[in-house]
């Protein structure tokens, strides 16, 4: 099938068509994204006026609903859908659920323990930013997370991109290039002078996460490790923040 092999012979408009698509499907997202998340933040004040923490984490739930949306809109219109390769789970995919959060985990642990041996900052998340003021957000993102941002972000970025990459290309260059085209679009989710140290982590993360997909054979493995590393990420936050720990 088209996603099992690299092709032996890219032509420049196969290439043209992989890069054009890759850049289409990111762009849109975004767009698409805010939008959906924008009109999402709108309703939700009207439903629940002055919990800002619950309109926050529908606005972000609308925005990964936009990302799922142009991720199938992308396959249906290139009528692609071998591209990704998504089937039902199974015990051989639920040992590779625990096996990549586990490397995830540890991923993010090993380094954030050389950066602080190394006295290297990272910066600042916005969400974190946002949450310290009302810790109860991390909660409803760790809902959020799961159900939406892990599905769609690896729809978009492990899926898509990683999959015309890996048809170019094969494995191990799209696992590096799918990965800087993932850190790329978290450029705005940092500030402060570590910024591009977080950007540098977002990065080895997502080289796992690749890792896991082209080692599982199925974007629902990647999905599940991608939501549960983040829920773990908000509930240590949330944690942190009400004085827990």
């Amino acid at each position: 099938m088209a996603h099992d092999t690299a092709r032996a012979s890219a032509s420049p408009a196969d290439h043209l068509q992989a890069y054009g698509g890759i850049i289409i499907v990111v762009a849109l997202s975004l767009i698409v994204g805010a939008t959906f998340g924008s009109l999402a933040g709108g309703l939700a004040r009207g439903v629940f006026p002055g919990d800002s923490a619950l309109i926050g984490a529908i606005q972000s739930a609308g925005q990964f609903v936009g990302f799922g949306v142009v991720g199938a809109g992308y396959l249906a219109a290139r009528d692609d859908w071998d591209l990704i390769r998504f089937e039902r789970p199974t015990a051989r995919d639920a040992l590779w659920i625990a096996g990549g959060f586990v490397a995830v985990m540890g991923v993010y642990l090993g380094a954030s323990a050389l950066m602080s041996a190394l006295g290297i900052q990272s910066g600042d998340s916005v969400i974190a930013q946002q949450g310290r003021e009302n810790p109860v957000y991390f909660l409803y993102l760790t809902v959020v997370t799961i159900v939406l941002v892990g599905p769609a972000e690896e729809l978009i970025f492990r899926g898509i991109a990683f999959g015309e990459l890996r048809r170019l290309w094969g494995p191990a260059p799209a696992v590096v290039l799918s990965s800087l085209v993932f850190a790329s679009i978290h450029v705005w989710s940092f500030s402060g002078e570590g910024a591009f140290v977080s950007l540098g982590m977002v990065f080895l993360l997502g080289s796992v996460l690749a890792l896991v997909y082209e080692k599982s054979g199925n974007l629902l493995v990647a999905a599940l490790v991608h939501g549960l590393y983040n829920a773990v990420q908000f509930l240590v936050s949330y944690a942190q923040a009400t004085g827990m720990v």
